[in-house]
C-alpha cells in the first residue's frame, strides 16, 4: 500500500461538509487537503450574482441552484461581513475567501493548499498576495456562519439524465 499525501475536495466560506469527518481524518493521518473551488465557484469573489442573466450560455453555474433565482440572492446577502473585511483591509473578497482557505491549516492542524482557477497573471499576483493575510479572531468570526446559511444546493438534481444507466 501507499500512502495519501493529499486529499482534493471542495472547501470554501459556502462548502464547508469536508469538516464533518474529511479534515479530522487527514489531520489524524498526516494528509493535506487540496480545496478547490476555495472562492466558491467564482461567487465569493462578487463578480456576478445572477448566474443565468450574468455568465455565458456554456457556463455549468448557470445550472446550479446556489447561483440562480432566489438562492443567488439570498446568496449575495451573505457576501456582507467578506466585503467590511476587504474594505477594511484593503483586499478584494476574493483575497478574504483565500485567506480563510489558507488560514484553516492553523484553526484544524494540518496543511491546506488551496487551488484557485484563474485565467489572468493579475489574479494569480492577487491569489498569492491572499497567503500574507492573516485574519483576526473576530474576522474568522463573522465570516463562520456563512456555509451554514447558504441556500441551495451545490449541484443540480442530475437523476433525471441518468436514470436507467446501470
Amino acid at each position: 500500500m501507499h500512502p495519501i499525501a493529499a486529499v482534493q475536495s471542495e472547501w470554501s466560506l459556502f462548502s464547508r461538509d469536508i469538516e464533518e469527518s474529511v479534515v479530522g481524518a487527514a489531520r489524524e493521518l498526516g494528509v493535506a487537503l487540496v480545496p478547490y473551488s476555495p472562492l466558491g465557484r467564482g461567487f465569493l469573489t462578487g463578480s456576478f450574482v445572477q448566474a443565468e442573466q450574468e455568465l455565458g450560455e456554456d457556463d455549468f453555474r448557470r445550472l446550479q441552484p446556489r447561483f440562480t433565482g432566489d438562492n443567488a440572492a439570498a446568496n449575495a446577502a451573505l457576501l456582507a461581513p467578506l466585503r467590511e473585511i476587504a474594505e477594511a483591509r484593503g483586499a478584494t473578497l476574493a483575497q478574504i475567501a483565500l485567506a480563510w482557505v489558507q488560514q484553516q491549516a492553523q484553526v484544524h492542524g494540518l496543511a491546506v493548499v488551496p487551488i484557485p482557477g484563474t485565467r489572468t497573471r493579475a489574479r494569480i499576483e492577487q491569489n498569492t498576495a491572499a497567503t500574507r493575510i492573516e485574519l483576526s479572531a473576530d474576522e474568522l468570526a463573522a465570516l463562520e456562519p456563512i456555509a451554514g446559511q447558504v441556500a441551495g444546493a451545490r449541484y443540480a438534481d442530475m437523476s433525471a439524465t441518468s436514470a436507467g444507466r446501470e
